[in-house]
């Protein structure tokens, strides 16, 4: 591989990783802060909660568009613009503290939020077909790499956000965050070169593949189900695992159930990066580490609950830390290889619909975000935590033979000259050559 488009392949991946580290901790900087000052300013816990979930909430509404936008305009444009959208919306949320208590500071910090959401839609979804256009043999691996960067966010951002807040008050944390994604957008403007002029008019609307094209493949749609369930299953644990783990007396301190959450979120990070490797299709494949990866999700929520069909008599330390492990590994398993399995599942047409799987994408993470709390919080308090976790470890069990069920129905089209190909053979026969 020439030494120059290796050069061009990091420094594409180390500024979208910068991106992606600071874009999370955007999204997770609030936890640290916000709430306590929210109320202070007048805000209802039910505000609150509407400002946080409207992120995901408008990821999920805007990344169909964003492929639209990449197909029209190129995928760094759209990528660049994200960057600078939620660069400018976080710098903004900042003027909150100068507005007065009530509907107006409320309003104020709902429509940043909002416009976050879709500057990180926008960003996280050219990302992906950013990424698919680097490698697309190794999607996988980069995927796996970018996730590293995605954890990260997640993790440092709640006790940045505190440090800093703490520092200089309220608008600190938005400043600093703001102005973190101008140089990783300035060297991508600078630096990657625009693909906006590389499709005439006529070839553009033939290569590129609609959305609605994309989800009559069964096997497309049943895999963006499972990185919804798979986002979703920790989501779930969000609202519910603290007040678990404190009525066991497991933890009952705000730092030792945030040690517990970073349990998962340590493994996850960890893990991505060599799920990427043995994700690629010339060793297990990616749909075989996507199936493995719901199954160990389902034992963690087996585990626990526990639940009551497995008729453990306590939960222990032990057999809590396994089970969130199990939700790290798993999670990186049923989501890194998710955009490979998809764009093998478009056989040829995987190039021209790399910007329609990207919203795909973005759209399945973010839903997953956006229902997995408010479908932990009502099945715990109608039931119990232990069977809550029972009902996720039933969907997540009908969903793995959907899966299987997609697979064989695939296969048997494949061998009647059906329109789609089969996928349990991943690696491609040896031609031999004529001497």
């Amino acid at each position: 591989m020439p030494r120059v488009v290796v050069r061009s392949k990091i420094l594409v991946m180390v500024c979208i990783n910068i991106a992606n580290l600071v874009c999370h901790s955007v999204y997770s900087v609030l936890a640290a802060f916000f709430p306590q000052e929210a109320r202070a300013k007048g805000m209802s816990d039910d505000t609150v909660g509407v400002t946080f979930a409207s992120f995901a909430a408008v990821i999920f509404l805007v990344s169909p568009l964003a492929g639209q936008f990449m197909s029209k305009y190129g995928k760094v444009s759209v990528y660049i613009w994200g960057l600078l959208i939620v660069s400018a919306s976080t710098m903004l949320f900042a003027v909150a503290s100068l507005l007065p208590a009530g509907p107006i500071f409320g309003a104020w910090c709902l429509l940043m939020r909002l416009l976050q959401g879709i500057g990180s839609a926008m960003e996280e979804t050219a990302a992906y077909a950013i990424i698919a256009d680097v490698d697309a043999e190794h999607v996988s691996l980069y995927l796996g790499i970018c996730e590293i960067s995605t954890g990260l966010g997640y993790m440092v951002g709640p006790p940045l956000g505190g440090s800093l807040y703490s520092i200089g008050g309220f608008a600190t944390p938005f400043m600093v965050l703001g102005l973190a994604l101008l140089p990783a957008a300035a060297l991508i403007y600078y630096r990657v070169p625009s693909d906006a002029h590389r499709l005439g008019k006529e070839e553009e609307e033939k290569a590129n593949v609609p959305m609605k094209q994309l989800l009559r493949n069964p096997q497309v749609l049943v895999i963006a189900v499972a990185s919804m369930l798979a986002n979703s299953d920790y989501a779930f644990l969000e609202p519910t695992l603290g007040d678990h783990a404190r009525n066991l007396g497991l933890a009952e301190t705000p730092d030792a159930i945030g040690m517990l959450f970073s349990v998962s979120s340590i493994t996850y990070t960890l893990s991505c990066p060599v799920i990427g490797i043995l994700a690629n299709r010339e060793r297990f494949g990616p749909r075989p580490i996507i199936v493995t990866g719901l199954l160990l999700q389902l034992l963690g929520f087996l585990l626990i609950g526990p639940s009551p069909l497995l008729r453990l008599k306590k939960l222990h330390m032990g057999q809590m830390v396994t089970a969130l492990v199990m939700f790290g590994v798993g999670e990186s398993m049923s989501m890194t290889p998710v955009m490979d399995d998809m764009m093998h599942s478009c056989g040829e047409s995987a190039e021209d619909a790399v910007n329609s799987l990207s919203s795909v994408l973005a759209s399945s993470f973010s839903l997953g975000q956006m229902v997995g709390p408010l479908i932990g919080s009502a099945l715990t308090s109608r039931f119990s935590f232990p069977w809550a976790c029972t009902v996720m470890a039933l969907v997540l069990l009908i969903h793995t033979s959907v899966i299987f069920l997609a697979e064989m129905w695939s296969s048997k089209r494949s061998k009647e000259g059906g329109a789609y190909m089969e996928l349990t053979a991943v690696n491609p026969p040896m031609v031999e050559s004529a001497d």
